[in-house]
């Protein structure tokens, strides 16, 4: 039988059930022994493969942890609901979740980037920022139609519900409720958004 990193195999078409399997493995180490116990090695045991299966698909450990993690996260995407609400809430839905393993899974990254550049940097451009550019995509597709005033700091509403998520992964290592956003998107976001300007 041929081993899955020799280097005869390593021109055929990557294996999607070897790469499911090389993520759960990576977030089951993650929420199992964090960050640091979380080795190359480790996920290639776990996972039943060769290291170089590993290395082929991600070429550093901060770009597998990342990934691993990315794949339990919701997709951002653009809302279009007709109402600065309803976009508001679809956006910032994306940091509820009710999965236990998933919001440890997560933990396990953000307890580590406050040490690790290159983690926080990968993590921040994978991760982190693209839900807080929705939002604030959001915010200015509203300031458009005029709705909300066009001197609004976008950034700072932007982060709000992603701050609360931070949080709440970091102390929990649980995602925000949904009821939790949709409280933060109708008492917090929507009356800093619809507040008088002078």
């Amino acid at each position: 039988m041929e081993l899955l990193d020799s280097p005869r195999s390593a021109g055929r078409p990557r294996d999607p059930e070897v790469e499911r399997g090389i993520l759960t493995a990576t977030q089951d180490l993650l929420v199992e022994t964090g960050y640091q116990g979380t080795t190359i090695a480790a996920v290639a045991a776990r996972a039943h493969c060769g290291k170089s299966a590993i290395y082929r698909r991600w070429p550093t450990k901060e770009d597998l942890v990342v990934a691993a993690v990315h794949a339990v996260q919701v997709p951002a995407t653009m809302p279009d609901t007709g109402e600065l609400r309803g976009d508001l809430l679809a956006a910032a839905l994306h940091f509820s979740g009710d999965d236990s393993r998933d919001g440890a899974v997560l933990a396990s990254l953000l307890a580590e980037i406050g040490r690790n550049a290159a983690l926080r940097e990968v993590a921040y451009r994978t991760i982190g920022g693209p839900p807080v550019a929705t939002l604030s995509a959001v915010i200015a597709r509203w300031i458009e139609r005029g709705e909300v005033a066009p001197d609004t700091p976008v950034d700072l509403i932007a982060n709000i519900v992603p701050t609360a998520a931070f949080g709440s992964v970091t102390l929990r290592q649980r995602s925000l409720e949904p009821e939790t956003v949709a409280a933060l998107v109708d008492h917090v976001l929507l009356p800093a958004l619809r507040a008088p300007r002078d």
